[in-house]
């Protein structure tokens, strides 16, 4: 061992022997951009066994696409092959790729996408026009996909669970027209267009000639044209003109004649917002068929579309895509698409409490299947605070023989009208109406929790309260337990999925017809990512 000095004092320290470090060689693999291959390499070989898009090409090429076909009218250059088109879209669709612009780009620069099209490059407008081209067949394509899982055991239509969710439109949300926005201008405008028929009517010596026999003002709100004006301006330019009049009255009456053109064209583009509202409370400047609707924060108000999925182990068995903003009238045909794509009936059917009404619950009985659709009182009757409130229904007593109820001050209800109602799909509710006779709640021990008026009365549909009386039986049950724990699981997990995962949080193509391709493409490949994890599930199973 070495003794060494310190550099600045006196001390001494032991050093030992200082080993060398030796640098190992390193060593890269061979890379060369211009490398040739004895044989040219397969595009098979750049996509692994076992890859979604292997299972998008087998499921497509087994597919019944006639349909589509039939919208080609032949003649002219050679198309592209629909399949191929077809292949590409929900490849896309499953990589998160929505745009036809980006999907052009994957199409010429990602292997995948080269594979699955055949090294074949068509361009954005080409993919877009086959988009547009599955306007009245993407249905058919859902479905076959719905067939195939069926086939592979991932689904049995068993269980459906139901619900809806706010999705955004491609539009401003700064650009919506409201109904009553309309209505309100449309009166002041036709408020104002009538004082102004009435000067006009004054001012017009010569009426016969030139209105006919019209009554002014209501009639000639309709009938009244430029042509007309131009006639009266005339007439003012030639008493101008002969000293009847002044020019300031002249340039006065000049004045009301431009604003009553004005007021006439601005009525015209107030009719083709009614034409376009139709039943409607708003809709969207940027996309006409939007709706002004309140999204998921509780808080946003924006254009946006009423989207409904029918589920089965998180295997997306329908959709629909509405303007309609309440989600139980969408809850018939949603039911209606899942019937007919799984080709049977399902067993059950469970949804949340926006879908619990006599119409929903009628469907399910006519069809058979049972009941599980809360109400909107479901929670609350739980509740021994919201029983103890008020008196309600069920804390009169119905007599059958006398078709009467009695109250829990001992007076009778009596059967006083019967009626209709027709909801806004057409559904007819029979509805009774019981009342007690004039003036008997008025010194009522019980008065306080029961009216405010002389008389209780009730009204009901006999047929709603026992589908709803099921309704509750069913919920109560071991089986609607176990939905109800299912049901987020089951369906929320699949919305979540697209908003979060996905970037599927609002649509981009615009109108009704197109947003329905766009979501039948996105839940197309949905399924087929369902089924591949099914079967890569099944074959790692040890038999």
């Amino acid at each position: 061992m070495k003794i060494q000095k310190t550099l600045f004092s006196d001390k001494e320290i032991a050093v030992g022997k200082i080993v060398p470090i030796v640098k190992k060689k390193i060593v890269f693999k061979s890379y060369s951009q211009a490398q040739d291959f004895l044989l040219p390499k397969s595009l098979h070989e750049f996509v692994e066994p076992g890859h979604i898009a292997r299972l998008i090409s087998e499921i497509i090429d087994e597919m019944n696409i006639d349909h589509i076909i039939e919208t080609y009218q032949g003649g002219g250059t050679s198309a592209f092959n629909p399949r191929m088109l077809l292949k590409d879209w929900i490849l896309g669709f499953v990589n998160k790729i929505y745009s036809c612009r980006m999907l052009a780009k994957e199409l010429r620069e990602n292997l995948t996408f080269i594979w699955i099209s055949g090294n074949q490059k068509p361009d954005f407008r080409t993919l877009n026009n086959f988009r547009l081209r599955l306007r009245d067949d993407i249905k058919s394509v859902f479905k076959q996909i719905v067939q195939y899982g069926i086939q592979e055991g991932i689904i049995e239509g068993k269980d459906v669970f139901i619900d809806h969710t706010k999705r955004s439109a491609n539009a401003n949300r700064h650009k919506v027209v409201w109904k009553k926005q309309v209505g309100n201008q449309s009166r002041k405008i036709d408020e104002e267009l009538d004082k102004l028929f009435d000067h006009i009517d004054k001012i017009n010596a010569d009426e016969e000639k030139v209105f006919g026999n019209k009554d002014l003002p209501e009639q000639e709100r309709k009938g009244f044209d430029k042509e007309k004006i131009k006639k009266i301006v005339e007439k003012i330019n030639k008493e101008l003109k002969d000293k009847k009049i002044s020019r300031e009255q002249a340039r006065e009456e000049k004045k009301k004649l431009n604003r009553a053109i004005e007021l006439l064209d601005r009525r015209v583009v107030y009719e083709q917002k009614k034409e376009i509202l139709n039943n409607r409370n708003s809709y969207s400047k940027t996309d006409n068929d939007a709706v002004a609707m309140l999204m998921k924060d509780k808080l946003t108000v924006r254009p946006a579309y009423n989207e409904g999925i029918a589920v089965e182990k998180g295997f997306v068995l329908n959709y629909e895509v509405s303007n309609k903003v309440s989600d139980s009238v969408n809850f018939v045909p949603l039911m209606e698409g899942t019937i007919s794509n799984l080709d049977r009936l399902p067993e059950n059917a469970n949804a949340d409490a926006a879908y619990g009404n006599e119409e929903n619950w009628s469907f399910l009985q006519k069809h058979g299947i049972k009941n599980f659709l809360k109400y909107g009182l479901y929670r609350k009757e739980k509740s021994k605070k919201w029983k103890a409130e008020k008196l309600r229904f069920d804390d009169f007593i119905y007599d059958k023989e006398k078709d009467e109820f009695i109250c829990k001050n001992n007076e009778r209800l009596s059967l006083v009208d019967k009626f209709e109602e027709i909801t806004r799909t057409g559904y007819v509710r029979a509805i009774n109406k019981y009342q007690a006779p004039e003036g008997v709640c008025i010194n009522c021990p019980f008065r306080a929790l029961c009216t405010k008026s002389r008389a209780r009365t009730i009204e009901l549909s006999w047929k709603g309260e026992l589908l709803k009386q099921q309704a509750r039986a069913n919920l109560e049950s071991e089986k609607g337990k176990e939905l109800r724990k299912r049901r987020g699981n089951e369906i929320e997990s699949v919305f979540g999925d697209g908003k979060l995962n996905k970037n599927k949080d609002r649509y981009l193509l615009r109108g009704l017809s197109k947003v329905n391709i766009e979501a039948g493409l996105y839940y197309i490949s949905h399924n087929v990512r369902k089924i591949q994890i099914f079967l890569s599930q099944k074959a790692q199973t040890p038999n």
